[in-house]
């Protein structure tokens, strides 16, 4: 039977009347496995419209883009900040994790987690990204650090690479701050706003940079982070102040529960 999702509160057709399979977060019932959820995310990858299969490149663009990968991986061996992250903080009963994991409901599983293919359509992330990331976070949910090779097409340049582009910074900013921000409240979080400083040029162009996110406080239905880009030696580029919302049930009209900023 197809599954129904519901959180054990929404005025919706409950698994006795109807014909769904209900999986309730509320209820009785277990919520869906990590599993479960790829699953999900396959299937809608293949419908024929706005699924990720139907926008899949030519194999000669995907070539390119593992071959930056490729170099991004290797650039990450060699940095020393990096590797003493995942060698200290990420080791077995350390309070890091490395990767990311593939679903905001299951933090603890972070296998299956693979570069592009967890949100092929994303803009800062996808198949078309012009960066390759590699992940880690805290174990509370509090910290996130990031390695970030910016490949040539992240630079402001135009006949020349230049420094790193402001906006392909911000957009990286964006995107560790939500994800946090995601991870904290195991929940949906959509940002209200993002301030970007931009203090000095990121460089060098390409390269490897730290992008590092935390959690300042959380008041209401609201949630605060800072962020900051730079080159894991001392030197930062770049800072944001994010603000994200915390959806919170607001009440049943028309049979629909309606969630609140």
């Amino acid at each position: 039977l197809p599954k129904h999702i519901c959180d054990g509160r929404q005025r919706l057709p409950s698994p006795c009347r109807t014909r769904l399979r209900c999986i309730c977060l509320g209820g009785n019932m277990a919520p869906p496995s990590a599993e479960e959820l790829l699953q999900k995310g396959k299937q809608r990858g293949l419908d024929p419209k706005s699924g990720a299969e139907s926008f899949r490149p030519p194999p000669e663009v995907e070539a390119y883009f593992a071959e930056l990968d490729r170099v991004g991986r290797a650039a990450a061996v060699t940095t020393d900040w990096w590797q003493r992250l995942l060698r200290e903080d990420c080791r077995q009963g350390g309070g890091w994790v490395r990767d990311w994991p593939v679903h905001a409901k299951h933090p603890e599983v972070t296998e299956g987690y693979v570069h592009r293919d967890i949100a092929p359509l994303h803009y800062v992330m996808g198949r078309l990204s012009p960066m390759y990331i590699e992940r880690a976070f805290s174990k509370d949910f509090k910290r996130a650090t990031w390695a970030v090779y910016f490949g040539p097409y992240c630079s402001n340049g135009d006949q020349q690479i230049g420094v790193g582009n402001g906006g392909a910074i911000s957009a990286v900013l964006d995107l560790v701050t939500a994800n946090l921000a995601t991870l904290h409240v195991r929940g949906k979080t959509p940002t209200a706003s993002l301030a970007v400083k931009m203090l000095r040029p990121a460089l060098p162009m390409p390269g490897l940079f730290r992008v590092d996110a935390w959690v300042e406080k959380v008041e209401g239905n609201k949630i605060y982070l800072g962020g900051s880009f730079g080159d894991g030696a001392g030197k930062v580029f770049d800072t944001c102040e994010a603000v994200l919302g915390i959806p919170t049930p607001q009440g049943k009209e028309g049979g629909q529960n309606r969630s609140k900023l």
